[in-house]
């Protein structure tokens, strides 16, 4: 199953046109009873995007009862780990080229502040807001991507504190990050 063609190819930057690219082709094999592999090769993008389509597989496994397959090739980084992510890791699989990308979200934002101080306070706690609620997802995706593995949330964020983590594809084997290796 895993060596035939894919139902669902993915290259590029996770961006708006990866997920039209995505929603376009789910069309064609939406409902469909035989298993729907995804093929994913990225150097990462847009984390929001990225939510989206996890959202989407979500939905596709959990309510539309689909068996979909993650097949990772040569560069699976960022936001395309949060995709990864959105697959059990029994249906995760890597070309045995693949490196891949974990790495605490980011986020670049300039702040300014101007006017009444009850105004600077409300903008600030909204500031404050969005930042916990993008830390509880980026918790609940880690969480998501170590379901069912050897690696534990702990050890995920000490690894994260000291730097980026570079996997490369045999290593997520051992970690048990996916079910194996093409």
């Amino acid at each position: 199953m895993l060596a035939r063609e894919p139902s669902i190819r993915l290259y590029g930057t996770v961006d708006d046109g990866l997920l039209v690219r995505f929603l376009e082709q789910l069309r064609h094999v939406r409902g469909q009873r035989e298993p729907v592999v995804l093929e994913l090769s990225t150097s990462g993008g847009d984390a929001d995007v990225a939510r989206r389509i996890a959202e989407e597989i979500r939905l596709c496994r959990e309510l539309g009862g689909m068996d979909l397959y993650f097949v990772g090739k040569a560069m699976v980084y960022s936001a395309g780990v949060m995709i990864m992510a959105a697959f059990p890791v029994q249906k995760r699989y890597l070309s045995r080229d693949t490196v891949l990308l974990v790495h605490a979200w980011q986020i670049e934002k300039d702040i300014h502040f101007s006017g009444p101080l009850r105004v600077c306070v409300s903008g600030a706690q909204d500031f404050l807001a969005e930042l916990e609620i993008a830390r509880q997802m980026e918790l609940q995706t880690f969480t998501d991507l170590l379901k069912g593995t050897r690696l534990s949330l702990q050890k995920l964020t000490e690894q994260l504190v000291r730097a980026d983590w570079y996997l490369l594809a045999q290593e997520a084997a051992q970690l048990e990050l996916v079910a194996g290796l093409l």
